[in-house]
C-alpha cells in the first residue's frame, strides 16, 4: 500500500462536513457520480441478496441502486447527518434500515441489527477506504471478511487519486492512500478472491471497481 494517513479522519469532520452543506459532493446530481453509482451497481452479481450492508452510504445515492438487489439492505454512514439525509432520500423503500456506524471500530455482528447479525451475502464500501489510516484499513478489510457468510460478496468502489510521486507538492505522498491502493489490501487477503474488476473514467475523473467473494 503506497502510504498511509497518520490517522482516520474522523466521524465529526464528517457530521460537520453533512450539516453544512446538503450532500456536499453532488452525489444526487453530478453527472460523473450518477454514471459511477452506476457502473458500480453493474458489477454485482446475477441473483438476490438476503441481507446487505453498505458502508459509507452518504446521503444515499447508491443506496437507492442496490436497494433493488436486496431483501434487508442496512445503509449506514459514520455521521449521523448523512444517516438522516440517507433515510429521507429513500424513504419510499420500508425494506431498507438506516444507523450511524463508525469503522473499524463498529464493524462488528454486535453492533449490526438482529436482523443482520448472521453472515452477510453482500457488503458494499464507496469511497470510505482512503479515509482510514493504514492499520484502520487493514482491520477493516478484515471485518469485512469475517461478517461475510462463505461464497458472499463484497464490492469496493474509489476514486483514484495521484500516485505517489504524481501528487501536488502540498500533498505529502506518505499521507496519501490511493483507491488502487485501498482496493490493494482486499486482494492480497488471502480469505476474499477477485471475481470481477475494473479502472473507469468519467468526466475527467477516474475510479476502480471490484468484486470480491469470501473464500468457502
Amino acid at each position: 500500500m503506497p502510504g498511509s494517513p497518520r490517522t482516520s479522519v474522523s466521524a465529526e469532520h464528517f457530521d460537520k462536513v453533512y450539516r453544512s452543506k446538503p450532500d456536499p459532493w453532488g452525489t444526487l446530481h453530478k453527472p460523473y457520480e450518477q454514471e459511477k453509482f452506476a457502473d458500480t451497481a453493474s458489477l454485482l452479481p446475477a441473483g438476490r441478496f438476503r441481507s446487505a450492508l453498505e458502508i459509507g452510504c452518504g446521503v444515499g445515492a447508491l443506496t437507492r441502486l442496490l436497494a433493488p438487489h436486496c431483501d434487508q439492505l442496512l445503509a449506514t454512514d459514520c455521521s449521523a447527518a448523512a444517516v438522516g439525509q440517507a433515510r429521507q432520500h429513500c424513504a419510499d423503500l420500508p425494506h431498507l434500515t438506516f444507523g450511524t456506524l463508525r469503522v473499524p471500530g463498529e464493524l462488528d455482528a454486535k453492533s449490526l441489527p438482529a436482523h443482520l447479525a448472521d453472515p452477510l451475502d453482500l457488503i458494499v464500501m464507496s469511497e470510505v477506504g482512503y479515509y482510514l489510516s493504514g492499520p484502520d484499513l487493514d482491520l477493516t478489510a478484515a471485518r469485512i471478511a469475517a461478517l461475510l457468510r462463505p461464497g458472499g460478496h463484497v464490492l469496493l468502489a474509489h476514486w483514484v487519486h495521484d500516485e505517489p510521486g504524481t501528487a501536488p507538492a502540498a500533498e505529502a505522498a506518505a499521507e496519501i492512500v490511493t483507491g488502487h491502493g485501498v482496493h490493494k489490501v482486499f486482494r492480497d487477503r488471502a480469505d476474499l478472491r477477485p471475481i470481477e474488476g475494473r479502472t473507469c473514467h468519467r468526466h475527467g475523473n477516474s475510479y476502480r471497481l471490484d468484486l470480491f467473494q469470501r473464500v468457502v
